[in-house]
């Protein structure tokens, strides 16, 4: 099994480089599946979808797909991703901030600009049967290309980094002579906003005991109704959800870190090394230990 398997689209990451904000990832396709946590992020995202049954939810609303298409998902949306089967996908994180114009023309007043605070939209999807969707996919695929073989956005050459920008405005280019821009305002929805309280909270104390009643008294509910509550918008009971953070969180401190298990396993919040365990086996399939060993060998 690949050290890999859990897909590492998630919100406290720097997508791209503090100086190049523009980050690319490609899903393993020897992966048994990937489940991409319920998230958000300040940069905008695309999503190509090529092969492979997927489930996707944005800001609360759900959508399928299994064959080629693009998704777009705006600032600050909250999402997720599944697909229970080997599959075919790949992402661009970017700040619309990357694309920003000192003077103050058209493009940066009308697009760049109201793009950067959410005033303008994205289309949220994208079929073959569009007629901008070969051109658009034709400049995701040139950006994409840029970061082949891993390559990241701090290591890229001055031009490609200009290749990359230059495949973002052209996409926006294309998007704007199609008319496909959205104006209308991103509506204020209690509950999207209730959910990243909780998921804040609990990226913020993972570290900590959380109890679901401190959760649900974020959110002025009674435990029970919590519980439905973010199972119904995340997919996933409060506790499954803690305990699958906990162990990406563990995945990340075995890959950069060379504490011993043990402690990672506390810094992670598990206080019972035998529940970690467990966990992180049914997380990933193997052992911490053998994880670390793959990942060492596969990145040397």
């Amino acid at each position: 099994m690949s050290a890999n398997k859990l897909p590492s689209l998630k919100e406290e990451r720097t997508h791209g480089s503090a100086s190049f904000r523009c980050g690319c990832y490609v899903t393993n396709p020897a992966d048994p599946s990937l489940q991409v946590q319920s998230h958000w992020h300040e940069e905008i995202e695309m999503i190509h979808i090529q092969k492979g049954h997927f489930l996707l939810e944005i800001n609360l609303e759900r959508y399928t797909a299994d064959s080629d298409c693009l998704f777009f998902v705006q600032s600050g949306e909250l999402h997720r991703i599944i697909c229970e089967e080997p599959c075919t996908e790949s992402a661009v994180v970017f700040s619309p901030y990357l694309l920003t114009f000192v003077t103050n023309d058209a493009a940066q007043s009308e697009v760049i600009s109201p793009l950067s605070g959410s005033k303008l939209l994205l289309p949220r999807m994208l079929t073959p049967e569009h007629p901008a969707y070969a051109e658009i996919i034709g400049e995701y695929r040139k950006l994409t290309s840029c970061y082949s073989n891993g390559t990241l956005a701090c290591q890229l050459p001055v031009s490609d980094q200009l290749f990359v920008k230059g495949a973002l405005l052209n996409i926006l280019g294309i998007l704007s002579a199609h008319n496909l821009f959205r104006t209308e305002g991103t509506t204020h929805n209690e509950s999207i906003e209730a959910v990243k309280t909780v998921l804040s909270y609990i990226h913020s104390h993972y570290m900590e005991k959380i109890f679901i009643k401190d959760l649900a008294d974020l959110l002025s509910l009674n435990e029970q109704y919590f519980c439905r509550f973010f199972k119904k918008a995340v997919g996933q009971s409060p506790v499954s959800y803690i305990n699958s953070y906990r162990i990406r969180r563990a995945l990340s401190l075995l890959k950069e870190t060379k504490l011993p298990v043990t402690e990672v396993c506390l810094e992670c919040g598990f206080n019972n090394f035998g529940n970690f365990l467990r966990e992180f086996r049914r997380e990933t399939g193997t052992t911490p230990l053998q994880y670390r060993i793959n990942y060492s060998r596969d990145n040397p």
